[in-house]
This record gives structure tokens, sequence and C-alpha cells, in this order.
């Protein structure tokens, strides 16, 4: 055996390749990873669908109503406070909002009771939202 030639084994040829015990090592690893990346997707799915049950976009949808709402009571009570009396009609209210208001849940609008003032949204729950 010269120097800088590859060690021999028992039957006298120099080994190559990989052995069992490697090959099964790497398998345990792909297995343990492949288990973590698995559980991973299967939480993410659930946390999706989570969100998509509580509709956190609708909430905060009609959170920006409720506060277009409280900005025309608002308005009203300006409007009171000047003339005495609340507007006799809602087209009069739309003439006081400068610019109109905009409603983020599709369909919403809102109702006015000249007498009493009292402005309501019309959708004013998170799952018609």
């Amino acid at each position: 055996m010269r120097r800088g030639d590859p060690p021999l084994s028992r039957t006298g040829l120099a080994q190559s390749g990989f052995g069992l015990v490697e090959v099964l090592v790497v398998a345990v690893i792909l297995a343990v990873v492949g288990t973590f990346v698995y559980q991973y997707f299967v939480s993410t799915t659930r946390t999706m669908e989570t969100i998509q049950q509580q509709k956190p976009m609708s909430a905060a949808r009609l959170a920006a109503d409720r506060a277009t709402v409280a900005a025309i009571r608002t308005s009203l009570t300006l409007y009171f406070g000047q003339h005495g009396v609340y507007p006799p009609s809602k087209e009069v209210v739309a003439t006081l909002l400068n610019p109109p208001p905009s409603f983020q849940c599709d369909g919403n609008d809102y109702r006015y009771e000249p007498a009493t003032g009292l402005v309501t949204l019309v959708i004013d729950d998170v799952a018609r939202c």
C-alpha cells in the first residue's frame, strides 16, 4: 500500500458508496423533518380556516361604518345646536355631509328619524357585513 492510497477493507478493496446505516440515518432525518413540515402546513390550514370563519375584515368594515354614523351624529348635533331642531329629512342631512358618507359593508346605509335625530345603520351585524 502506498502513501495517499485509500484505506483498504478486510477484503483488501477500497470502500466506496454509502453503507446501509448511513442510508437509514438519512431516511430517519428526512422522516422527522417531513413530520414537522406536515404539521406546519396542517396548522397553517387550520389557522386560515379560523380566520375565514371569524371574518376579521367584516368586523373592521362594520367598525368603519359605525364610525361614519358617529360622524353623521356629530354633524346633526352641530345642526341642532345652530337651529334648535334636527334636519327635516335624510336629503337635508346629506347636504350637511361633505363628502357624502361612504360605507364599507356592501349595501349598507343609514336610517334617519327627523323627529329625534336618531341615526342608525341599516346593516349592523358582522355576519351580514
